[in-house]
């Protein structure tokens, strides 16, 4: 199980150019980092850099299967709580970003929406 405190060097072991972004901006705890995976991620997507974002994506997915409950709770309250701002907001964009969400955190992120209009 991935802990908050194993979560920057699970992210350099896999995606090493998201490891340096957390450690520039000096991430002191895990939604800091996860922040920080989410800002990158929504970099990608303005760059039209699908791959990128995708890889980010599947690392987001791997690090809430895999990680502890500190995990999994700043991977949905963070990543998967700010698609509707980060990437839902323009039509074309929807599209793209739905292309490479996995299917595990579209599932939260509907879950998210329907729960909040209760």
């Amino acid at each position: 199980m991935i802990s908050q405190q194993d979560i920057s060097e699970y992210i350099w072991q896999e995606m090493p150019e998201l490891s340096d972004v957390c450690s520039k901006e000096k991430s002191r705890n895990v939604y800091d980092v996860v922040r920080h995976m989410l800002k990158y991620t929504k970099s990608q997507m303005i760059k039209h850099n699908l791959k990128a974002a995708q890889k980010c994506m599947v690392l987001a997915e791997q690090l809430y299967h895999k990680g502890n409950n500190a995990v999994k709770n700043a991977i949905e309250n963070v990543f998967v709580y700010s698609f509707s701002h980060a990437f839902f907001h323009d039509a074309d964009q929807m599209k793209e970003v739905l292309d490479i969400v996995p299917p595990s955190l579209y599932k939260l992120y509907r879950s998210q929406v329907i729960n909040s209009h209760l």
